[in-house]
């Protein structure tokens, strides 16, 4: 008989975009402080936020880990210990290389809420965003976690990537667009 081999893979894009805040107006800057205060109970109204002038960006792949596929094959098979739902993105400034098998990053240093998702087709958009003030270093790695807390090393690791050296300073707001590919071939 022949055997029909179906390959599914899963290819993660990220896109990191930095931003200068100094040039703003003042009028810009008091908007945005007034965004960033309501930005979790109305998130629709952060599309308003001053981003300023584009500085640098970096484009990457990373790892998906088989923790996030893990709790996406629980509930394929009905067990609903988790939702499924990327809500985090972290920052680390650990050194070394992701593996599949990674379950936090290697020195998580910042996370926040996704600002943004939504789906098409077999592609699922993240959004990350991180204001000028919330954070400041030099992060060599990234990652997303599905039900993840306010806590460190919480949630389940989806995607990692290492190798980074993205400097944020308290000028700078960081926008990061992940891109989640599922094919079968």
């Amino acid at each position: 008989m022949d055997q029909i081999l179906n390959k599914v893979s899963v290819k993660g894009e990220i896109t990191a975009k930095f931003y200068d805040q100094a040039g703003l107006m003042v009028w810009q800057k008091y908007l945005n402080k007034l965004l960033l205060k309501v930005r979790y109970k109305h998130p629709k109204l952060l599309r308003f936020y001053q981003l300023g002038k584009l500085k640098c960006v970096d484009d990457k792949l990373n790892v998906i880990c088989n923790a996030g596929f893990n709790a996406i094959t629980r509930l394929l098979t009905g067990d609903h210990t988790y939702s499924g739902e990327i809500n985090k993105a972290l920052l680390g400034t650990g050194v070394g290389t992701a593996s599949a098998s990674d379950t936090q990053l290697i020195t998580e240093a910042y996370r926040n809420d996704i600002a943004s998702s939504t789906d098409d087709q077999n592609i699922a958009y993240v959004t990350a965003f991180f204001s000028e003030t919330e954070c400041s270093g030099t992060y060599k790695e990234f990652g997303n976690v599905i039900d993840g807390t306010v806590s460190a090393n919480t949630g389940r690791l989806w995607s990692h990537i290492t190798g980074l050296n993205w400097i944020k300073d308290n000028q700078t707001v960081l926008v990061i667009s992940c891109k989640y590919t599922f094919t079968s071939n």
